[in-house]
């Protein structure tokens, strides 16, 4: 089974060019002062062996986006399971061609003691990005543009609806995730990217909470849940569209809320001569006061009663040059408002 697995796998990197490629992957910050934190791959294509590089990449950070060793290679393995048959079996025989190479104390393989926690998400999806990048030259067929980013909101508060663990008033608890309006998938030689499919190696837009349920068990309210207009990439295919939610909170004291994720800086990458997806934007309206961005990686967000969030998310990037997709593909895409008449 092992060996069968392996020579699949070959089959299919032997066709692809010989040559040495490069590609780059940035997640905006740490939330602790490091920003344009860079994953870069070089990756050598030679026969049915693959080398893959990611020594460059940028030195480990303080906040929790490092990587430890098995994750990063876990992002290469799937990568790889991207880029091959996906009737291909999974295992260990199935990424003998491999070649991996990194080095301690970087982003992507962080010395004992560093934070890691939010390394499935991110670096891991950045990993992925910047190897799928780097050999789009050589499959162009088979490479997949980039999936919008995680940003997950999460909010503690009281729901005054129901009564307090003492059955006395004031409020039963409450932590609330935000799981709605997730970003756009990428776009690919098959078709068009994912509406709100997700992040890149988790699709946790497949399944979302109920909006009615959730309205059932949190003080929330939610005037908006749609697709977002033009946020996926330009394509001969085009990126999946994110999504936005506007909900207020009707609570009747202070909640606190906190982040994580990225993307509100670097959208989701375009390849092979289609553009970026648009990168999230996150607004919090509070009182009369301006509408204040929320950053991808912050504790203690006070959120008042009655406040209202406006949250767009990133749309996936577009596969291969605009100019050459089919009107009538563009013309649905009008008809149903992912991109608007003045974008396309």
């Amino acid at each position: 089974m092992l060996d069968g697995a392996e020579r699949q796998t070959r089959a299919v990197i032997a066709e692809w060019q010989d040559g040495v490629y490069f590609g780059e992957a940035l997640l905006d910050d740490d939330g602790r002062g490091n920003e344009d934190i860079h994953i870069r791959a070089t990756v050598t294509k030679s026969g049915s062996d693959l080398k893959i590089d990611l020594s460059d990449s940028h030195p480990q950070v303080t906040s929790f986006i490092n990587s430890s060793y098995p994750n990063m290679y876990s992002s290469v393995v799937v990568a790889l399971s991207y880029l091959i048959n996906p009737h291909t079996p999974k295992n260990d025989g199935t990424f003998r061609p491999l070649d991996v190479i990194a080095k301690p104390g970087t982003v992507v393989w962080a010395n004992p003691g560093a934070p890691v926690t939010l390394a499935t998400n991110h670096c891991g999806q950045e990993i992925i990005e910047a190897i799928i990048k780097a050999l789009a030259p050589a499959c162009p067929e088979r490479a997949m543009a980039g999936w919008g980013r995680r940003f997950r909101i999460a909010i503690q508060g009281k729901d005054p609806r129901a009564p307090g663990p003492d059955g006395r008033p004031g409020g039963k608890p409450f932590i609330w995730h935000f799981f709605q309006a997730r970003p756009g998938g990428g776009a690919s030689s098959a078709g068009d990217g994912w509406p709100g499919g997700g992040e890149w190696q988790a699709a946790g837009g497949i399944k979302f909470g109920s909006l009615e349920v959730t309205e059932v068990r949190f003080p929330l309210f939610f005037k908006t849940h749609e697709f977002r207009t033009d946020s996926g990439g330009a394509g001969q295919y085009r990126g999946g569209p994110g999504g936005i939610v506007e909900m207020t909170v009707e609570t009747a004291e202070p909640a606190v809320g906190n982040t994580a994720g990225d993307g509100v800086k670097h959208g989701a990458c375009g390849i092979l001569g289609g553009t970026d997806g648009l990168p999230h934007r996150y607004l919090l309206y509070s009182g009369d006061q301006p509408p204040r961005p929320i950053k991808t990686k912050e504790t203690g967000l006070v959120i008042r009663p009655g406040d209202r969030f406006v949250l767009e998310s990133g749309g996936g990037g577009g596969w291969g040059d605009p100019t050459t997709r089919d009107p009538a593909a563009t013309s649905d895409d009008i008809a149903n408002a992912f991109v608007s008449q003045v974008e396309s």
